[in-house]
């Protein structure tokens, strides 16, 4: 067997609106499941979470647990090899029965008490096809370690809905992405995306050159699980091919900040010295924190090239 499913005893509707869908790996989804489970109490949804072969006994009976006491339908696939970022959300996809799917990372925290009231309210009122909500750093700890992870988000992923829509699809995450059932069944993850990073991005710039229109809102939850300087630069690196890969399929992508400086500093000599470089300025807690954002994302840059 692949995969092991486990249910709570509430039975699942066949007419429940919503579909909250969350993948994760060797990390406990707790927190957001405990939130979700206060906000979920009267409203017509499902959650659905996939552990993409963490195979850790004590995690998988911690997150069984929680299932069992939510308030509304609940299920944990346990799937026994890892199939990747884009194969968890494939398998989320096929188990969910509502006609709007919320993908949630499993390190989110949503930002105000009434998230998924917003997010059933956009359902029934507007009844978007794609909608990304955003996400902020507002509630994550404010220790040095952190610094630098905030930094770069906040210099370039936290933005509003209106700064979000002048870029579409690039701006698009799957940490806070409402999307439409069928458009799914249409466009699915890619699995040609290994390892870290882009596959939502690929499954965005898809689905609008598909001519699914996508929405920007201000419906923010907090991403939570910001990676200390080491963690960090090493998924910077190891998302490289898969930098290259979107670059190559979307030509969107070769006019943005990121490809141009790592066209530029992937041209230049002495790549190990200049990687060697760029990662001491970085990981420098002493080092100003203009100085070590520029260096990571020079870092990620010459990864990327």
């Amino acid at each position: 067997m692949s995969e092991t499913l486990y249910s709570n005893t509430i039975a699942r509707r066949d007419d429940v609106r919503l579909s909250i869908v969350t993948p994760f790996h060797k990390n406990d989804p707790s927190m957001l499941l405990e939130i979700l489970a206060k906000q979920s109490g009267n409203e017509n949804i499902e959650v659905i979470i996939v552990d993409d072969g963490s195979s850790l006994a004590d995690l998988t009976k911690i997150v069984a647990n929680q299932v069992d006491r939510f308030p509304v339908p609940a299920c944990l696939i346990t799937l026994h090899k890892n199939v990747g970022r884009s194969g968890a959300r494939n398998r989320l996809i096929k188990e969910a029965k509502a006609p709007y799917l919320l993908f949630l990372d499993s390190d989110m925290a949503p930002d105000s008490d009434h998230f998924l009231h917003d997010w059933l309210h956009l359902i029934n009122h507007t009844m978007p096809t794609i909608a990304y909500g955003g996400f902020t750093t507002k509630q994550v700890p404010q220790v040095p370690e952190l610094a630098l992870a905030r930094a770069l988000a906040e210099g370039s992923d936290c933005q509003n809905a209106r700064e979000r829509t002048a870029r579409g699809g690039l701006a698009v995450a799957t940490s806070n992405l409402l999307v439409r059932a069928d458009i799914l069944c249409d466009v699915s993850f890619d699995s040609d995306f290994s390892g870290w990073g882009w596959e939502d991005v690929d499954w965005a710039l898809r689905a609008a050159k598909a001519g699914y229109a996508i929405a920007h809102v201000e419906i923010p939850a907090t991403h939570m699980g910001l990676d200390i300087p080491d963690v960090l630069l090493e998924k910077f690196a190891k998302a490289g091919p898969n930098f290259r890969l979107i670059s190559s399929r979307h030509p969107d992508v070769q006019t943005t900040r990121g490809a141009k400086m790592a066209a530029m500093l992937g041209a230049l000599p002495l790549q190990p010295l200049l990687r060697k470089t760029l990662r001491a300025i970085a990981v420098n807690e002493r080092l100003p924190l203009g100085w070590r954002s520029r260096a990571a994302r020079a870092w990620r840059a010459v990864w990327a090239a």
